[in-house]
């Protein structure tokens, strides 16, 4: 797993458009999708209050329409009456039937009160041609009715011939006029009905298509701007989720182009940051796996070793405390050879002193000489006797002292003082030794000259003078020999309990060098538990790309 640190993605530019939130550009698109909404909400009010505008017009000029051919209806039924009027006139006579009050007058009454709600009309709701019509209509409707007015009074005072000529004549130029501006106002408001009906017409098909083009319009622009936002927000979104994919499959190499300050680009940004932060801690987990295996390698050759060193230390103490129990044993065995020669020097210092009484006796009883000489051959040969235990136990001394001399160097630092004990009683030995060797010759030498002693009588006395010095010769070196071998039976007895003393320790060593090893045993197979755990960490962290 390579750990090279990538470069991050350099911050863009500032940018209008990409450094908007995806909120912002969410409430940007909303707002257009609201304003077009309220564009064709708008623009269909609006073409449908022209079309309510049209409508009002259409009815106001079917309004005018109806008005127009009630009025002409009316006007052709007051016709229709007075021309049933002047028949009946024929008939019933003038007076009867255009009496004023009878039904044929009310009935053209009526026709013409209709036609007269005529002149009622908003000149407003009528174009020009047809408010000329209008008039005209007004003006010789006034006079036709004044014609008219006359031509019912002259049939019912019975003039039917005077009132048939005024309505052929002056009354019926008059009806033709009016008659002609009644078709020319009808026909104008005809027109004008179609003429509104087809601009409500077209004005309901151009509200239609302005409303449907407004519509289209702002869901084209709805689209565009939704097409761009989303593009701009999915591609954010894929490539961050290309780098998630990647960071799953243990790629932390991943680096993300961060195209703007927008969520994508905060979030870009953060995962690029998140894989070089992730990529620095698993190079620092691989470098401390790396670290731990090696150490617990160390550590386990380390254990290896010191577990092989306390074996070792184990079974030397073993040896160690076997030879410190049999230095326990020797120092013993020595210490009661020194009780022994302590008690026999003893022997040697009273007979020492029991030789000295011998040779002032013989001074002074030199007249005795052949009783003496013969006490003095017994006595030689107890002397021989002594001599030879002397030297057995000055060779037995020498033994225990080099033994001890051996030991003591064994022991080490905790020898060093019986060592030079040890030095002094060989010395001592040694001395013995060469005093006893002295006196077997000295014996000898008695002994031999024993057959020759009365010739040499006379220095008898010399010799046993100078027997006399070397018994207490004998006698002050046994009484050194005394006092030494005391101190050294006391060292040898404190030499023993230090022995066992030593034994002991050993014996702990020993003991606390198993217990050594078994916590070296422990103490690896954690090293080993270790040790697969950072190759198992190792292992997974391998598994990442850097």
């Amino acid at each position: 797993m390579t750990s090279t640190p990538r470069p991050t993605a350099p911050t863009p530019a500032r940018h209008w458009y990409r450094d908007r939130g995806i909120g912002v550009r969410i409430a940007v698109l909303t707002a257009v999708l609201a304003l077009g909404t309220l564009a064709v909400t708008v623009t269909g009010l609006s073409g449908a209050a022209r079309v309510d505008e049209m409508q009002d017009r259409v009815t106001a000029a079917v309004g005018v329409q109806r008005t127009v051919d009630a009025a002409r209806y009316d006007l052709l039924w007051a016709a229709n009456w007075q021309n049933i009027t002047a028949w009946k006139s024929r008939t019933e006579g003038g007076p009867v039937a255009a009496a004023p009050a009878g039904d044929n007058v009310a009935a053209y009454r009526d026709g013409a009160t209709g036609f007269e709600r005529l002149f009622e009309l908003d000149p407003s709701l009528l174009d020009e041609e047809a408010r000329a019509s209008l008039a005209t209509i007004e003006d010789n409707w006034a006079s036709m009715s004044d014609y008219n007015d006359q031509i019912f009074a002259l049939w019912a005072q019975g003039l039917l011939d005077e009132g048939d000529a005024l309505s052929a004549g002056e009354k019926w130029d008059t009806f033709y006029v009016l008659d002609e501006a009644m078709t020319d106002l009808i026909a104008s408001v005809d027109a004008r009905v179609a003429t509104t009906r087809a601009e409500m017409v077209d004005a309901e098909r151009t509200t239609r298509r302005v409303t449907l083009g407004v519509a289209v319009a702002v869901l084209a622009l709805g689209a565009g701007l939704a097409a761009v936002v989303a593009s701009g927000i999915l591609r954010g979104v894929r490539e961050v989720r290309s780098g998630l994919e990647r960071v799953a499959a243990c790629d932390l190499t991943v680096r993300l182009p961060v195209r703007g300050r927008d969520e994508t680009g905060q979030m870009a940004a953060a995962l690029n940051a998140a894989a070089g932060t992730m990529a620095t801690t698993i190079a620092g987990i691989m470098a401390s796996a790396d670290a731990v295996a090696a150490s617990s390698e160390e550590l386990s050759a380390s254990s290896a070793q010191i577990s092989a060193s306390a074996e070792e230390t184990s079974a030397q103490s073993g040896v160690v405390a076997s030879a410190a129990e049999e230095v326990s044993r020797n120092v013993q065995t020595v210490a009661a050879g020194a009780e022994q020669m302590g008690a026999s020097i003893r022997e040697i210092s009273r007979n020492a002193t029991d030789a000295a009484q011998v040779a002032a006796q013989a001074v002074t009883e030199a007249g005795a000489t052949t009783a003496t000489i013969t006490r003095l051959g017994d006595s030689s040969r107890e002397i021989g006797d002594v001599v030879k235990v002397i030297t057995s136990i000055a060779e037995q001394t020498n033994l225990l002292a080099l033994n001890a001399t051996i030991e003591a160097a064994r022991a080490g630092e905790a020898g060093k003082g019986f060592a030079v004990v040890a030095n002094e009683v060989k010395e001592l030995a040694q001395e013995t030794a060469k005093a006893t060797e002295d006196i077997a010759r000295r014996v000898q030498a008695i002994q031999g000259d024993t057959a020759g002693a009365v010739s040499a009588i006379e220095r008898i006395s010399t010799v046993i003078g100078q027997i006399n010095d070397y018994q207490l010769t004998i006698a002050s070196a046994v009484e050194e020999q005394t006092a030494t071998t005391t101190e050294m039976s006391r060292s040898v007895g404190e030499a023993a309990a230090g022995s066992g003393q030593i034994a002991d320790t050993i014996t702990g060593v020993s003991t606390a060098a198993g217990a050594t090893t078994q916590a070296l045993a422990q103490t690896r197979t954690a090293v080993d538990e270790l040790s697969r755990m950072a190759a198992d960490l190792r292992t997974g962290v391998a598994r990442f790309t850097c």
